[in-house]
């Protein structure tokens, strides 16, 4: 068996090091992409936040014996 010529080895070691790289660099662009594509915040359901304040009302006011 003979052995890889050292100016091979290093070539092929430096293809590997620029595929890995370059597999890093897509992979953060990925998660780069899907972050900015996601909202800043959850979407605000209004028809909820009146129902609870209603239920809020209703159970003050009956608290307060104003029924």
């Amino acid at each position: 068996m003979e052995s890889i010529d050292p100016k091979v080895m290093a070539a092929i070691s430096a293809a590997i090091g620029a595929y890995l790289e370059e597999e890093a660099a897509a992979a953060m662009a990925a998660q780069a992409a899907a972050a900015a594509a996601a909202p800043p915040f959850a979407a605000v359901n209004l028809w909820a936040i009146a129902g609870r304040m209603d239920m809020t009302l209703q159970r003050r006011s009956w608290q307060m014996r104003m029924y």
